[in-house]
C-alpha cells in the first residue's frame, strides 16, 4: 500500500491529507511541538476530518514552510 502512495501523480500527492504525526514529521518537529504550534495558531489551520481528528493538506504545509524559508532568507 505504501508503495502505491509513493507513485501517485503530483496533483494527487499535494492534496493528500496528513495526520498530525505526519505533518509534524514533514516539518521536522516533534508531535508535541507541532500540537503546541497548532494550539497557538502558528501553523496553518487544519481540515476537520471528524469530531476528534484533524488533518493538513501536504500543499498547505509545504507552502507554509516555503513562506517561513522566504522570510528567513530576507
Amino acid at each position: 500500500m505504501r508503495d502505491a502512495l509513493q507513485n501517485l501523480p503530483t496533483e494527487i500527492t499535494k492534496n493528500r491529507i496528513l495526520t498530525t504525526v505526519e505533518a509534524a514529521a514533514l516539518c521536522r518537529y516533534s508531535t508535541n511541538h507541532f500540537r503546541e504550534l497548532y494550539r497557538t495558531g502558528k501553523v496553518p489551520p487544519p481540515i476537520r476530518l471528524s469530531a476528534r481528528r484533524y488533518g493538513w493538506k501536504v500543499s498547505t504545509i509545504v507552502e507554509w514552510l516555503d513562506s517561513k524559508a522566504d522570510k528567513a532568507a530576507a
